[in-house]
């Protein structure tokens, strides 16, 4: 009988040890504000992480005013003991830290921990007409908030510095180009066409006149930064619909990239026509890998499922060709994006 009793434990253990884990983990969120003393610049970041807290019962009160489909998450939930890894999301120019939350949703569920940034003057409710031509200083941006993430006794401890990625849309895909290595040159060229260079249309409203080309602000700036763009500690780069590419025309500028690149892209992508951007970024950087959709996809794709109010107000972000369905671009996406960070993260 005691035997008997021994062989069951046993098993027992044996069982529990060789179970698969279970990483379905719902979503907290912690808001939190950084601030860059050095360039004054304060970055309001969101800090999402797997938790094994429930999420609490309450009415769903719908914000008709939304222009994109929200996720539920556990605000100041919990956090196993343990180390997960990191990505670190940048927005498209006038986008926001919540830009992308169908990838985040997805990938803090599949159990890691994902941090997103508002570019100081670059953002929805943050605009300033300089910032917005100033790319290099996001992926400052990008290293500070990782270092601050790093220096946090609370979630810091629980990163796995080993596997920390960058994810990337739009102007948010240059920045992490930029964190790969890749040096982007400002000055117009010979043959560059005006378009190339044509204000977004989420640039600011401004009665100040300013000399892009020549702005001592900018200038300055650039010089400072041009050369602290590239961080190390970030092993694997995923970019979405990437812009900038005007500013890259050698294999000299994206020489320094090493690590692994997955770039994603609509061949119907108007706002940042892939012929100068994803495709030309994947002709220069030696150790990229690209995926097109086809001539039916645009480039707002990559942002959240929108609500029916938003496609009445902001059509030109939130409506697709009918020929496509966003949600399934944003399954198809994710497919991509977790066997490429389970690959080289």
């Amino acid at each position: 009988m005691k035997n008997t009793a021994i062989i069951i434990v046993t098993l027992l253990l044996f069982l529990s040890c060789t179970q698969p884990e279970n990483k379905s983990f719902n979503i907290g969120q912690k808001s939190v504000t950084f601030v860059d003393e050095t360039r004054n610049r304060p970055l309001p970041t969101e800090i999402w992480y797997p938790t094994l807290d429930s999420l609490p019962q309450k009415e769903s009160k719908e914000n008709k005013k939304k222009l994109f489909k929200t996720i539920e998450t556990i605000p100041n939930a919990s956090i196993p003991n343990k180390k997960f890894p990191l990505l670190l999301i940048s927005h498209g120019t006038g986008g926001n830290r919540f830009s992308l939350t169908w990838f985040i949703e997805k990938m803090v569920k599949e159990g890691y921990v994902v941090v997103s940034l508002d570019h100081y003057g670059n953002s929805t409710f943050n605009k300033i007409p300089r910032e917005f031509v100033k790319w290099w200083e996001r992926a400052i941006d990008v290293q500070f908030v990782l270092t601050s993430i790093l220096d946090n006794h609370e979630i810091g401890t629980k990163i796995d510095i080993s596997k920390i990625g960058g994810v990337g849309f739009s102007l948010g895909g240059y920045t992490n180009i930029a964190l790969a290595g890749g040096y982007v040159d400002r000055t117009v060229r010979e043959n560059e066409k005006e378009e190339d260079r044509k204000m977004p249309a989420e640039f600011p409203k401004t009665d100040e006149i300013i000399d892009f080309e020549n702005d001592s602000l900018i200038v300055s700036s650039y010089h400072l930064y041009k050369n602290q763009v590239k961080d190390n500690r970030i092993k694997a780069f995923f970019v979405m619909a990437p812009a900038i590419g005007f500013g890259f025309h050698s294999k000299e500028q994206t020489e320094k990239i090493t690590a692994p690149v997955f770039i994603v892209a609509g061949k119907g992508d108007t706002n940042t026509r892939i012929k100068n951007n994803a495709l030309n970024y994947h002709n220069l950087i030696e150790s990229s890998k690209i995926h097109l959709y086809d001539e039916n996809v645009g480039h707002y794709v990559f942002l959240n499922e929108p609500t029916e109010f938003g496609k009445k107000v902001a059509p030109t972000i939130t409506i697709d060709n009918p020929n496509v369905d966003r949600k399934e671009i944003h399954k198809k996406t994710l497919e991509l994006a977790l066997s490429f960070f389970k690959e080289h993260l």
